[in-house]
């Protein structure tokens, strides 16, 4: 339960990382009339997130104990395809720092979130696609066994996969131009503090149905 609490924690702090780098470069849309923060926030967020999503990796630990009674063939697969998923989750947030830096400097006209990483070539846009289909087998995996219900775990902890919740998020996000341009783009972490928070609960559940 203690990893999977570490984890929730990384993910809040990647998420309050994401936020700040956001700000940074939505406050220079005018449609959105934000004022502006320090230019520094960037670098803040984006240490927040390369320091804090490699932690990911202790939250699917605790997500394939949670399946290792079901298949520990699963179980390993969840662990090394949600871990290979932080370490390039990493990578992209420090990239997209340096990339909205990199904008703001140029005095390039700033676009949404997701037309902005779109325009920033194929490497990040190769790092997203590979870290992606990693979380989402991960999901599929762990979803999968645990909403099948063959052991006491909660079968809403299945259905709290990230790549689930992200679909929800995104949804949610498209509603408006402002949910469109913070929380659409943060919903990779804000979906990873749903599922860690999840594990921790399952674990804490599974504790009392052993009393």
């Amino acid at each position: 339960m203690l990893a999977a609490f570490i984890a929730a924690l990384a993910a809040l702090a990647a998420t309050i990382g994401d936020l700040l780098m956001l700000y940074v470069s939505n406050s220079q849309r005018p449609e959105l009339s934000l004022p502006a923060i320090p230019a520094a926030s960037l670098w803040i967020g984006g240490v927040l997130g390369v320091v804090a999503i490699p932690f990911y990796a202790l939250g699917y630990h605790s997500a394939s104990r949670i399946v290792e009674a079901v298949s520990r063939g699963a179980a390993r697969a969840v662990f090394w395809l949600g871990s290979i998923g932080a370490l390039l989750g990493a990578a992209i947030h420090g990239l997209t720092a340096f990339q909205i830096h990199a904008d703001l400097e140029a005095g390039a006209a700033v676009q949404d979130p997701l037309s902005s990483v779109a325009s920033w070539g194929p490497t990040i846009l190769a790092l997203w696609a590979l870290a992606a289909v990693s979380v989402l087998l991960a999901s599929v995996l762990f979803g999968w066994l645990v909403t099948r219900g063959r052991d006491s775990t909660p079968r809403l902890v299945g259905l709290s996969n990230p790549a689930l919740v992200m679909v929800a998020l995104v949804a949610v996000g498209m509603s408006t131009p402002l949910l469109r341009s913070f929380l659409v783009p943060a919903a990779p972490n804000l979906a990873h503090l749903v599922f860690f928070g999840a594990c921790v609960w399952a674990h804490q559940a599974g504790r009392l149905h052993s009393r």
